[in-house]
């Protein structure tokens, strides 16, 4: 071990001065040679020690000298350390010297000091590790100012290798800190001093009763055993509870520390105490311009407050950070090793790498059943609406025909709808859980992921007119959307091309629009509607005050969906959602098809549904609850025994017809509000999004129950659509003036079926609905005597009030007691929902490091080898 800039292992290192560093503990625990002080006086520097020939004194401190000394006969470079000279009498002091010699000696790894030999000479007790040509953290900060996000992730993630491989071993180290990694001058990060490490009784070491110390030793609950600045919560209360999840605590905190220079929570000893105990996680993103979203919740997952809050061991944070590693600072050996491992699958939407200097636009789709739109997004705040139909229009007709192999898409695809509708597929997202549409695209029936994958590619095309891809892509669903629909959208994202996505909860992207200048480039100036000026004024209405609360309420194709939200000076944050995807506007539809229906049977004694005219009633229906929204009547005109025959439809009719519907609507608004521990009276402010909340009687129902001066405010899909652009653009590296992006929820409870002991069953409920993204839970589960295996059966929420379930899968674990003994009973799994709204589940052995990533559930409509397929003969077809 050694501190030196220099490639000479024997040229004494040029140091800064201590007040260079932290006075809270946060530096290195040795003076280094010109630095020594009358607190620690040091003895007179031997001549040799055992085989070793002293060279020089490289550092001192309370915890002992370091000796550069050669092995006479291997010569051999080494860093010798030993105890101080008033400590070398002390049993406690040379029994606690030991305990490091034999972690240090259990341990060899790229990452980690090597330990050579150990002994004692003249009474000085020895430890001779590796001599590390480099310096610590704490002094590399302290020169060259906080490191970029690629090089502190790549540090963290070679630190986290090494204490990974301690932890497999048994050893917790409990004092990771700056001042306890090295970098070398080759880029290596080593981890040093195991002198506070405690070994792990996970059925890693054995205890002999003839050990006199086991006999002295007494419980450390009451010492503080670490260093303040790094010390996770449950190492304050009690050391030796701390296991190697307390390491990524330490870890998490020296990763801020690299980015910022100075400790997550500063202070004096009791501030720092709170703060590590109740204070808030540092925001990433508030600190430092260029981190994403993705790297600051990786950051924030390490320094949860609760163990069970963070990651279940560092195998998942080496996986993260290998995202962001800049591999241009990493050793040559470690860029050779990961070229020969085998590639993962991705847990980022964003691009990996080093975060500098990835400024790129992105751009937003707002994924409509009938209707898309798209805008792009620049970090720098500029957000522009793009022209996803194509030809000057703002928005996609969300429809693909074929006439062979010849393709379709838009209003073009919609014209063979009532002569060759075999040939055309609309509306894919309600097929969404079928194997396939039965309608003929290019000779073959597709899943709806294939097609919906086309269309969004067409529309990705027509969008996008810059040669390079876009840094990342938006798609909006609803917030109701379970995990088989948004895997399934995920798939199609595959298929259209689109490499990097990040799924945006609809209500999300609608209020974020609200919160945004009015004063956008737009390629596409709407006019808004005469309704929408009666509402809004023409103009944002979204007041930029504190403590605002929001009720978005969203009545689209896919679903109905509400949500609330309160906007703070800094950031919006979603409390809590309800609706459901198959509550959209195609019920409505459906029962304007119906009354029509049964006028002509009343009137003709001819149901045209069973008819030849029925794709004709279906058009005719939606051309009229188009009109119905501004005209309290419409026309319907279907052919009935060869005669054209018009009815007429009252608006009151219809609405008497869709009253559960709208029943179902104030439902959702009351469950939002209720999950959001709110009165409808406090909300503030109320966005819509749909057509059919023109309509002056639904819109009555919808603020029925709120305050009479209640702010107002219609979007329409463009304006989805730059709201989600601006939602991404905030979460990537770069940003100038756009806001920081929102915060969401899950929308869903994700629980697993148990069992008790007299065989009866029940859900129990592991990540709430609400719980702020992106969400984690570990449980210790146990299977009974007698069992062979363990069965894990997981269920997701569902129906507007969550009151339903609906399975996602089972997992099952083998039982071996001969290997594992009574632990092979037990398991650790870890629940995650990401931002994405995705879940991934990990098992770990309790006791053992290192955890399983778990097979997806609920399995997708498409296996990986399906959509590589799937995309190749999209591919050919363009």
């Amino acid at each position: 071990m050694s501190e030196s800039p220099s490639s000479n292992p024997t040229v004494p290192p040029e140091l800064p001065t201590r007040a260079a560093e932290f006075e809270d503990g946060s530096g290195d625990d040795f003076h280094f040679a010109g630095e020594v002080t009358a607190e620690f006086p040091v003895p007179a520097m031997p001549d040799h020690l055992g085989d070793y020939a002293i060279k020089e004194m490289i550092g001192a401190g309370g915890m002992g000298q370091v000796y550069l000394a050669e092995h006479v006969r291997m010569q051999r470079i080494v860093a010798i350390k030993t105890l101080p000279g008033q400590l070398m009498k002390d049993p406690r002091a040379v029994s606690r010297f030991y305990d490091e010699i034999r972690a240090a000696s259990r341990v060899l790894h790229p990452n980690i000091v090597a330990a050579f030999d150990a002994g004692e000479d003249k009474g000085i007790h020895y430890l001779a590790m590796e001599y590390v040509d480099g310096m610590t953290l704490t002094r590399w900060v302290s020169r060259s100012g906080p490191m970029s996000v690629g090089q502190a992730a790549s540090v963290i993630r070679q630190a986290a290798m090494g204490l990974l491989h301690a932890h497999r071993v048994g050893i917790i180290h409990r004092d990771v800190k700056p001042g306890n990694l090295m970098r070398s001058i080759d880029g290596t990060v080593k981890v040093v001093d195991l002198g506070l490490a405690r070994l792990s009784t996970a059925g890693l070491i054995i205890k002999h009763d003839t050990d006199e110390r086991a006999v002295e030793e007494k419980p450390n609950k009451g010492r503080l055993i670490g260093t303040l600045p790094f010390m996770a919560p449950e190492q304050l209360e009690d050391p030796d509870s701390a296991d190697p999840r307390s390491d990524i605590y330490s870890l998490g905190a020296t990763l801020y520390f690299l980015l910022t220079a100075q400790p997550p929570f500063a202070g004096d000893y009791l501030e720092q105490v709170y703060g590590h105990r109740h204070g808030e996680i540092p925001d990433l993103m508030q600190m430092r311009r260029d981190v994403d979203l993705q790297f600051a919740n990786i950051f924030r997952r390490m320094m949860a407050k609760t163990p069970e809050e963070r990651y279940a061991s560092l195998d998942e944070v080496i996986e993260d950070l290998g995202e962001y590693a800049d591999k241009t600072s990493e050793p040559q050996w470690l860029a050779e090793f990961s070229m020969r491992q085998p590639v993962g699958e991705t847990g980022s939407t964003l691009a990996g790498g080093s975060t500098a200097g990835q400024v790129a636009n992105v751009m937003a789709i707002d994924l409509g059943m009938f209707f898309s739109a798209a805008a792009e997004a620049s970090p720098a705040g500029r957000v522009n609406l793009l022209t996803a139909g194509g030809g000057g229009r703002s928005l996609f007709r969300m429809a693909v025909s074929s006439d062979g192999n010849e393709l379709f898409y838009g209003d073009e695809a919609m014209k063979i709808r009532t002569t060759n509708a075999r040939n055309l597929a609309h509306c894919a997202a309600m097929y969404i859980g079928k194997p396939v549409i039965e309608r003929e695209i290019a000779g073959r029936q597709c899943p709806p992921e294939v097609l919906l994958g086309m269309m969004i590619r067409k529309l990705t095309q027509n969008a996008w007119e810059i040669d390079a891809a876009p840094a990342a892509v938006a798609l909006t669903v609803p917030a109701s959307y379970d995990q088989f629909h948004r895997r399934a959208v995920l798939q199609a994202a595959q298929i259209a091309g689109l490499s990097s996505v990040r799924l945006v909860d609809r209500s999300v992207a609608a209020v974020q629009s609200a919160l945004l200048e009015s004063a956008f480039d737009s390629l596409d100036s709407e006019q808004p509607s005469a309704a929408d000026a009666a509402v809004s004024g023409g103009h944002s209405i979204v007041e930029a005050s504190s403590d605002q609360f929001i009720l978005f309420v969203g009545l689209t194709g896919q679903a109905t969906e509400t949500a609330v939200f309160q906007r703070d000076a800094n950031r919006l944050k979603q409390l809590a959602t309800a609706g459901h995807w198959n509550t959209g506007t195609l019920p409505w539809q459906q029962r304007l098809v119906e009354l029509a229906a049964d006028i002509y049977l009343q009137a003709f004694n001819v149901d045209p549904r069973k008819t030849s005219q029925a794709p004709m009633l279906q058009v005719a229906c939606e051309s009229a609850m188009n009109a119905l929204m501004i005209l309290p009547s419409a026309k319907i005109t279907v052919e009935i025994h060869g005669t054209k025959q018009p009815i007429t439809i009252r608006r009151s009719q219809w609405l008497t017809r869709c009253k559960g519907l709208l029943e179902g609507l104030r439902r959702s608004i009351k469950v939002a509000c209720m999950t959001a521990g709110m009165s409808r009276r406090r909300i503030d402010t109320l966005v819509t999004l749909g057509p059919l909340l023109r309509i002056k009687e639904i819109r009555d129902e919808v603020l029925r129950g709120l305050r009479q001066n209640l702010s107002v405010q219609a979007v329409d899909r463009s304006d989805v659509a730059r709201g989600a652009a601006a939602c991404l653009a905030g979460e990537l590296p770069g940003r100038s003036t756009i806001a920081t992006p929102p915060l969401g929820v899950t929308s869903q409870t994700i629980g697993i079926l148990v069992e008790d002991g007299r065989g009866r069953r029940r859900i129990l409920p592991i990540l709430p609905k609400s719980t702020p993204l992106p969400a984690r839970a570990n449980r210790r589960l146990t299977v009974g005597e007698g069992r062979e295996k363990m069965a894990l059966s997981l269920v997701e929420s569902s129906g507007i009030e969550q009151d339903d379930w609906q399975s996602l899968g089972r997992y099952d674990f083998t039982i071996d007691d001969e290997a594992h003994g009574s632990e092979s009973r037990a398991r650790s799994i870890g629940f995650e929902i990401n931002v994405n709204g995705l879940l991934t589940v990990r098992a770990q052995t309790p006791g053992m490091p290192g955890s399983t990533k778990l097979a997806t559930l609920p399995k997708p409509n498409l296996s990986d080898e399906a959509v590589a397929a799937w995309t190749r003969w999209v591919d050919k077809l363009d």
